[in-house]
C-alpha cells in the first residue's frame, strides 16, 4: 500500500507539472498573439469623404467636379482649382444642394464660382436650405476654374456638382 500510494503521489506531482508547463506555454502563445494583435493596428484613415464633420471632400476631374461639406460651426476660407476641360461647344451641369441647415443671424457663408479670367460666375449664400441646379453654355460664362468656399460658422451640409455635357 505504501507503494502505491509513491505511485499516486509522483503521478499527481507529475500531471501538475505537465498542467503548469501547459500554461506557460497558453501563457508564451497567448503573448505572442496579443503582440502581433497590437502590432499589426494602425491609425484610422485620412478621411476626405465628406462624411466627417468640417473637412471638405474634393472630386476633382476633367469633365467632373464635386465639393461636399459637412460643416458643424465650420468657418475657414478655401480655395480649390478646377481642372475641368471645356471647349466653345460644351455645356456644364451645375448642381447645388443645401441641407440641414443650422444658421443664426450673424452666420455668413457663401460659396463662389470663377472663370479663368477671374470673373465671378456664380455666387450663393448659404443661408437656407436650397436644391438648385441650372445647365449653361460655357461661352456664355467662360470656363470655370475656381471654387471658394468662405465659411462662417456654417452649419449644415453642402454638395456642390459640376458635370461638363
Amino acid at each position: 500500500m505504501n507503494f502505491n500510494n509513491n505511485a499516486i503521489s509522483i503521478g499527481m506531482k507529475w500531471s501538475a507539472g505537465i498542467s503548469l508547463i501547459q500554461v506557460k506555454r497558453l501563457l508564451r502563445h497567448a503573448f505572442l498573439v496579443l503582440i502581433l494583435f497590437i502590432s499589426s493596428c494602425v491609425s484610422p484613415p485620412e478621411y476626405q469623404d465628406g462624411l466627417l464633420e468640417n473637412i471638405p471632400a474634393i472630386v476633382d476631374e476633367v469633365d467632373y467636379f464635386s465639393l461636399s461639406i459637412l460643416g458643424d460651426d465650420y468657418t475657414v476660407e478655401k480655395d480649390w482649382d478646377i481642372t475641368l476641360i471645356t471647349d466653345s461647344s460644351d455645356t456644364i451641369l451645375t448642381t447645388l444642394v443645401l441641407a440641414d441647415m443650422n444658421i443664426s443671424s450673424q452666420d455668413s457663408s457663401y460659396l463662389f464660382m470663377m472663370n479663368d479670367s477671374g470673373d465671378t460666375i456664380f455666387r450663393q449664400i448659404l443661408v437656407s436650405e436650397v436644391v438648385w441646379s441650372a445647365e449653361i453654355e460655357v461661352p456664355l460664362i467662360g470656363p470655370p476654374k475656381k471654387i471658394s468656399f468662405l465659411g462662417d460658422n456654417f452649419t449644415g451640409r453642402l454638395e456642390f456638382q459640376i458635370l461638363k455635357k
